[in-house]
């Protein structure tokens, strides 16, 4: 399998008194007392009793809103690579006929269909009113996740005596060193949506653009390192993939390590995954396992790999590979090109595309049979850049995979 077939690629009892309601929102900060919190660990506890007993419903639910979502970012993610701007009405017929849906409206009126009733519930033990909870809710959570704006200074100070029993509410851990942001930054929580929402914008950002088109087979053992930097984001990303084996069932397990560098903070990233090729599609892999070592863990853990994510095109953005005769007019000629793994000489393969052109060095006595990727705009600036900073072999699982 080459390792761009192989690694491309995630929630009506009524108080007797009455409470203080939560301060008008507008657009204040919010100012949350020990009251106001109080009545809210209420409220989630019953919202969480009442909506156990649609665990089935919401994950059916929950299960077409991330499948449509991950269909729009690939989808997306292809046209920017590509330099496509589809707009307005154009834009919605074709996520349509992709994904099945224009937008997930629908499926997101399901689901509060189906929560209305433990939102009713929970509102009323709380001594809120619904859009109050709500709110209120979705501004804790979003605290969790690493934001503090919108909260004022004794809000705040109040959330960090009690975070320990937040956390606990909404099931999740703490980073209280924050995260997030922009590009290919780590989220402050890793809960399971949150990890694979990370990983499923890794794989697109690195093979949705046509890096890997050209790639040749690995051998088991067989690793690379790259640097990734796109335009504008200040952060620099490493990845190393590694082949570490082929199992007797044709499965093949594949390491993906991230660094990503922004000023003085790094976070690594390390993803070991088994993928089986799909019957009669040299192009589709399904992946079926993944165990992970996440920031925060001090040990590498089975990550719960989501049905509805499973199956990747390894050709990203395109379909196919271009004819002997295409690539042959797209060749430059030969050059040289210096990396961090060292001077190679190359195969320059340039084609065209909407806003500016795709670059690639290939050379054949490489690992993986390239060493550079660019996306260029039409001012010759390399908008995405993908090249080789490694390479070698004797690759093997560094988070505790048997190979069988």
């Amino acid at each position: 399998m080459r390792p761009s077939r192989s690694l491309i690629l995630l929630a009506a009892a009524l108080v007797l008194a009455p409470s203080a309601p939560l301060p008008a929102q507008s657009n204040k900060a919010l100012d949350i007392t020990e009251e106001i919190l109080d009545r809210f660990f209420t409220a989630h506890e019953k919202e969480k009793n009442e909506s156990s007993g649609l665990s089935s419903e919401l994950q059916d639910t929950d299960a077409k809103i991330a499948k449509f979502e991950q269909c729009k970012r690939d989808f997306e993610a292809a046209g920017s690579a590509t330099g496509s701007r589809l707009g307005g009405i154009a834009a919605r017929v074709a996520i349509k006929a992709k994904c099945g849906a224009s937008d997930a409206d629908g499926y997101r009126k399901e689901r509060e269909r189906i929560m209305a009733g433990p939102e009713n519930s929970a509102a009323a033990a709380g001594g809120f009113k619904v859009p109050e909870y709500r709110n209120l809710r979705d501004r804790l959570r979003g605290y969790l996740n690493g934001d503090r704006s919108g909260f004022t200074k004794g809000a705040l100070d109040l959330l960090k005596s009690r975070e320990g029993r937040l956390a606990a509410t909404f099931g999740i851990s703490m980073n209280s060193g924050g995260g997030g942001g922009r590009g290919m930054r780590t989220p402050a929580v890793w809960t399971t949506d949150f990890a694979w929402i990370w990983i499923s914008q890794l794989f697109a950002v690195q093979y949705l653009s046509g890096a890997t088109m050209f790639e040749k087979d690995y051998a088991p053992g067989d690793w690379t390192k790259w640097t990734v930097k796109v335009e504008d984001e200040e952060e620099v990303q490493t990845v190393e993939r590694a082949f570490i084996g082929r199992q007797a069932d044709g499965g093949e397990w594949w390491r993906m390590k991230t660094v990503t560098i922004s000023g003085d903070e790094a976070d690594t990233v390390s993803l070991e995954a088994l993928f089986r090729p799909e019957p009669d599609n040299d192009y589709l892999q399904k992946l079926v396992r993944m165990r992970a070592k996440l920031p925060g863990n001090d040990e590498p853990q089975e990550m719960m790999v989501p049905e509805q994510w499973a199956t990747w095109n390894m050709m990203g953005a395109f379909p196919y590979k271009p004819t002997q005769e295409s690539i042959d007019g797209a060749t430059i000629g030969m050059e040289d090109v210096k990396t961090a793994a060292g001077t190679f000489r190359a195969k320059h393969v340039r084609f065209g595309q909407g806003g500016g052109t795709l670059e690639w060095w290939l050379v054949d006595e490489s690992v993986g049979g390239w060493v550079k990727f660019a996306a260029v705009d039409n001012d010759k600036q390399p908008r995405y850049t993908m090249e080789l900073a490694g390479r070698g072999t004797g690759a093997k699982s560094e988070l505790g995979v048997v190979i069988k």
